[in-house]
């Protein structure tokens, strides 16, 4: 009777706590905008507006807290006029704390949220010129934004997202991309929406 009150018990404590936390798996597309950069752009490509691809990985609760890994790839990110970049790309690696609606609230609507979090911003390119190695550089930065998740399905939904990065202010650069001043800023908006796979 002891042991079979003592796995109740265990049960009971249990239950509630996984059947309140779920995970979400999300591919997202969007776009990259709003660039600012110290770093000389010499196919004025940060001017523009380009597309991204990614994913996050979240995990949340029934109640206002969760935390998720996110990764945001945009292709061409330094490509303008094409003169002068080859190819060019800016990559986005980041964990963030989640401050959402609580699930009771919104199961049947949209779960709106807010996070931040920190993490690496890298910016890259490689010019047309024969012999020129690729420029790179790397920073660690933060990232604030927020949106909104909805499901269709119990296991499928969708999540739109909008998000500022910068890199953490006061930093020098190490020499490898030119820059217009020995401070190093980083700074973009992304729009993105994905498929959420609720598990």
């Amino acid at each position: 009777m002891r042991r079979l009150l003592g796995f109740g018990c265990l049960c009971l404590l249990a239950w509630p706590r996984a059947a309140a936390a779920e995970w979400h798996l999300t591919p997202t597309v969007g776009l990259t905008f709003a660039s600012n950069t110290s770093l000389v752009d010499l196919d004025q490509g940060t001017e523009r507006v380009h597309p991204n691809f990614g994913g996050t990985v979240s995990f949340l609760g029934g109640g206002v807290l969760g935390v998720e890994g996110l990764v945001v790839i945009t292709p061409g990110f330094y490509k303008g006029t094409e003169i002068l970049i080859e190819s060019s790309r800016s990559i986005v690696v980041m964990g963030n704390v989640m401050l959402t609606a609580p699930r009771r609230w919104t199961e049947y609507n949209l779960r709106p949220f807010v996070s931040g979090g920190i993490g690496l911003l890298q910016a890259s390119y490689q010019e047309r010129f024969e012999g020129l190695p690729p420029q790179s550089v790397k920073r660690p930065g933060f990232n604030i934004g927020g949106g909104a998740i909805g499901f269709f399905s119990p296991r499928t939904g969708v999540r739109f997202d909008l998000r500022y990065y910068s890199n953490l202010p006061g930093q020098r650069t190490n020499g490898l991309i030119p820059l217009t001043s020995d401070r190093v800023h980083l700074r973009y908006m992304t729009a993105s929406v994905g498929l959420v796979l609720r598990r």
